[in-house]
């Protein structure tokens, strides 16, 4: 299928309540309304080479285009981390674009980040398919609990940097991260999108509050690479998880696994040694 389209649908974005025909997904966000929501790839002026995406609303009755609206590659980041590491900027050739040039099977969006291009989906569809008040907010932890089944994440004792407890428990994070993007790699996902989303699970999966699952994320891709003893937000960083992407899933699952290994290894020299039995006192000895 050009483009792997489906793919692209309903595993980059995962957008699973609709139908892929072609190189276009459509939905029924609301079943009782005859509005239908498309979403096509935008075209620019070269053959098979996209800019964006185009989202339309559909009368399914009277037909025609109510609405829409380009959702630009540029102004979304989906590639910026991918053009950063190839040394692209705004208008050099290639700049924020997807291409379907050549018959291969790795999928020509690779290295994209979609996190924001779904976000923008999201409010878009809200904006027509509005849904209705819930009847009361639960707050915060009731809702963690209720997603996770578990409680909430405890919470840093003041500030995070200076608390040792919570420190010990985001480095714990960082390796528990690594084992879910090795699973996620023996399931023919990619690194960057393996990575890309875990800060949202963060409480549920890592054991931290999820405003905190970006610095997890952040270590884990820093140490996967072998940059783990510098800044995680370094742009070096960025620069070789980008081309580590690109690389065949049995390197970076070896890099992940090298990455798992160093952790475990320097967790074991942190951890402070336990000191020796004293041995028995004689006085206290009975003997019969």
């Amino acid at each position: 299928m050009a483009l792997h389209a489906e793919k692209f649908f309903t595993e980059e974005l995962a957008l699973t309540d609709g139908t892929v025909i072609g190189d276009i997904y459509y939905a029924t966000p609301k079943p009782d309304t005859p509005l239908r929501l498309r979403i096509g790839f935008s075209r620019t002026i070269r053959a098979d080479e996209y800019d964006g995406l185009r989202l339309q609303i559909l009368h399914a009755e009277q037909g025609g285009v109510l609405d829409s609206v380009h959702l630009g590659f540029a102004d979304h980041g989906t590639f910026r981390s991918r053009d950063a590491a190839m040394g692209r900027a705004p208008g050099y050739d290639g700049y924020a674009k997807m291409r379907d040039w050549h018959e291969r099977d790795e999928p020509p969006w690779q290295g994209a980040s979609t996190t924001k291009l779904r976000r923008a989906i999201e409010q878009y569809t809200l904006l027509w398919f509005p849904q209705p008040p819930a009847a009361a907010r639960p707050d915060k932890a009731a809702s963690q609990r209720t997603l996770s089944g578990h409680p909430p994440a405890p919470e840093p004792n003041g500030f995070w940097l200076v608390d040792p407890d919570f420190r010990a428990r985001l480095r714990s994070a960082t390796h528990v991260l690594l084992g879910i993007v090795a699973d996620c790699l023996n399931d023919d996902f990619r690194l960057i999108q393996a990575l890309d989303g875990s800060r949202y699970h963060a409480a549920e999966l890592l054991g931290i509050p999820n405003e905190f699952g970006v610095l997890a994320e952040a270590e884990a891709a820093a140490e996967i690479v072998g940059l783990g003893s510098g800044s995680p937000f370094a742009p070096a960083v960025t620069r070789a998880l980008v081309l580590l992407d690109q690389r065949p899933l049995d390197d970076q699952e070896r890099a992940v696994r090298a990455a798992l290994h160093r952790r475990a290894t320097t967790a074991s020299a942190l951890r402070p040694p336990v000191p020796a039995p004293m041995p028995p006192s004689t006085e206290s000895t009975r003997t019969r």
